[in-house]
């Protein structure tokens, strides 16, 4: 056989080359179950992040000052990610004000400072289920 006439360094090479080769096999399965989120910056640059990645800060605390009021939040979680310094929010609610104009404000307070903020409309936003 071929290869057991090769010297002792030379047999460790191929060794290694096969467990190279097959080792690359392995990472390639294990890439294809990463998924990335399609990212547009504000100067139009299109940036693919991983889907799995973790923010640095997270919470789903939230105030509600007015207790029983016209406008109920049920859900709210946010999180900031660092890594091209995006903050991601969930909010979901109910209400009772049919036909109203209606503003809402978010604010993200981190350490003390205000950090973001954002008044808008939900009503235009362009938000899809």
């Amino acid at each position: 056989m071929a290869f057991s006439r090769l010297g002792g360094f030379q047999r460790a090479a191929v060794g290694l080359s096969i467990l190279l080769f097959l080792l690359s096999f392995i990472r390639t399965a294990f890439a294809a179950d990463t998924t990335y989120v399609e990212v547009t910056t504000n100067s139009g640059e299109e940036l693919y992040l991983r889907d799995d990645r973790k923010p640095a800060l997270y919470t789903r605390d939230f105030g509600d000052c007015l207790g029983s009021s016209t406008i109920n939040v049920t859900r709210f979680d946010a999180a900031y990610y660092k890594d091209n310094m995006t903050v991601l929010f969930h909010l979901e609610g109910n209400t009772a004000v049919a036909n109203e104009s209606l503003m809402m404000y978010i604010g993200v307070f981190a350490y003390g400072q205000s950090r973001f903020d954002l008044t808008f409309n939900p009503c235009s936003a362009q938000i899809y289920r």
